[in-house]
Order: structure tokens, then C-alpha cells, then sequence
């Protein structure tokens, strides 16, 4: 019962901060700084932002695959556009399709 009641807080915390994102956000430029693989198709991503001097550090699950990143790393250190509520700058997402080359 409890694993439930955190994965219900979870999707709903999720959903509400997807909302504000649509409804108020900013853009901003960070870097990716792991992609991995856990079990079978479980990829995370964490990447990093300073908004106003704080460094935030964020983890999501990518509903897109960077392939290859997992196994040659390709990925770390590229730079990421990411979307951030202003009012709370802990409240982000990466722009996947941004990544860049530099």
C-alpha cells in the first residue's frame, strides 16, 4: 500500500509540474551529466542548470532514446536546453531534441 500511495504522489506531483511548465516557463542552457541503462529499457538521464547562482541537478527517465550514449557516453557533457518554472527553478524539463555538439 505504501508503494502505491508514493507512485500516486509521484505521477500527481509530476502532472502538476508538467502544467506549470506549460502554462510559465523560461529557457535556459545545461549539460548532460550521466545517461545509463537499468534492468531492461529503464534509461535515465541527469543533467544540471544554474539559474540566479543555484545549481540544480535533476534525473528524469527520457521518453526518447540516445543511442549508443549508454554504452560510449557520446552524450555527457553535451549541452541541453532546458525549461524551468520560474517561480520554482527545481521545476524543469531537458529539451531532448536540443542537445548540441559544442
Amino acid at each position: 500500500m505504501i508503494i502505491i500511495s508514493i507512485s500516486l504522489k509521484k505521477t500527481i506531483t509530476n502532472y502538476y509540474n508538467k502544467k506549470k511548465l506549460q502554462t510559465n516557463s523560461k529557457i535556459i542552457e545545461g549539460v548532460i551529466t550521466d545517461y545509463y541503462e537499468i534492468g531492461l529499457s529503464n534509461y535515465y538521464l541527469h543533467y544540471n542548470y544554474i539559474v540566479d547562482g543555484v545549481i540544480y541537478e535533476k534525473e528524469i527517465m527520457p521518453d526518447k532514446l540516445l543511442k549508443g550514449c549508454e554504452n560510449d557516453k557520446w552524450c555527457i557533457k553535451k549541452k541541453i536546453i532546458v525549461k524551468y518554472f520560474p517561480e520554482d527553478p527545481s521545476i524543469s524539463e531537458p529539451i531532448l531534441d536540443s542537445i548540441s555538439n559544442f
